[in-house]
């Protein structure tokens, strides 16, 4: 389990993560959620132990993961950018990479690698960002880790390889890996994951499962001037048309509308992405 207690980061006086307290369990898909600039980076950067807690603690397994090269290798971490050694191809930077990791399997890699067709003899800076994400999470991924921790992982895989790779996630979930997402694609995170955290300005505005972040929370399409819909989350503004979304429950919301006069159209149908807008917008913390 990794579980932060009131963590806290900043780089200047301002923190970036504000009392974040987490519980991240094994066999589980959790999906870290938000806009860019909201701490995702920062949070799994302190998840990882690769930065230390202004405040707060970070623990894995019980204990406290800065500092600690033995806990750090049960984490298999992917970013979204690439820092390879210059001029080495695929063959020669894994014979380097396994050197730090001795549960790396070059069967595995092999294995891998064919599948996102990346021949051995590729040199690493003349391949293309998406190649170059393919071969990171080859690398990690030929690891036996219990942890993984992924940034934007989807970024530069086409369809084929996309689908291939949440087959895998989903495998390695199943067979008792914790594995954490982050991204701002809010669209697939409804299809990938177990849990769901959204972050919002350095503090946690959901966490729990998709279904309870979704369950009392509508969207209407409704009719009606924009001073009449002051107290409400207004989503999409189209003339006197206007999508809003409200949270509790469905029959009292439409009540308050009908009360105000406001011309209900039709429900829709509630995203992930539409949850998300309605608490940055009404600042709503914990679900």
């Amino acid at each position: 389990m990794i579980k932060t207690n009131n963590l806290c980061k900043g780089y200047t006086k301002e923190y970036i993560l504000k009392n974040i307290s987490l519980e991240l369990e094994s066999g589980k898909i959790y999906g870290l959620a938000g806009s860019n600039g909201s701490g995702k980076t920062t949070l799994i950067k302190c998840l990882s132990g690769i930065y230390k807690p202004d405040n707060g603690e970070v623990f894995l397994d019980g204990k406290t993961i800065y500092n600690n090269n033995n806990l750090k290798e049960k984490i298999g971490l992917i970013f979204d950018n690439h820092n390879f050694l210059t001029f080495s191809t695929i063959k020669s930077y894994s014979k380097y990479y396994a050197k730090y990791y001795d549960s790396f399997s070059f069967e595995k890699f092999k294995e891998m690698c064919n599948k996102f067709g990346l021949p051995d003899n590729a040199q690493i800076d003349q391949l293309s960002f998406g190649q170059k994400k393919k071969f990171q999470i080859a690398l990690v991924l030929s690891r036996n880790t219990e942890y993984l921790i992924m940034d934007e992982p989807e970024n530069g895989l086409d369809n084929e390889n996309r689908e291939f790779l949440r087959d895998l996630i989903r495998e390695l979930s199943d067979n008792g890996m914790c594995v954490i997402i982050s991204t701002h694609d809010l669209v697939n995170i409804e299809n990938m994951c177990d849990e769901l955290i959204l972050i919002d300005d350095g503090n946690i505005r959901f966490n729990g499962s998709i279904d309870d972040c979704l369950s009392n929370i509508q969207k209407w399409r409704v009719k009606a001037d924009k001073e009449t819909l002051k107290d409400f989350v207004i989503k999409e503004d189209l003339g006197n048309i206007f999508t809003v979304l409200t949270k509790g429950e469905k029959a009292e919301n439409e009540s308050i509308l009908k009360d105000k006069g406001i011309e209900i159209i039709d429900t829709e149908k509630v995203s992930v992405a539409d949850a998300y807008t309605y608490m940055r917008k009404d600042g709503v913390a914990n679900g």
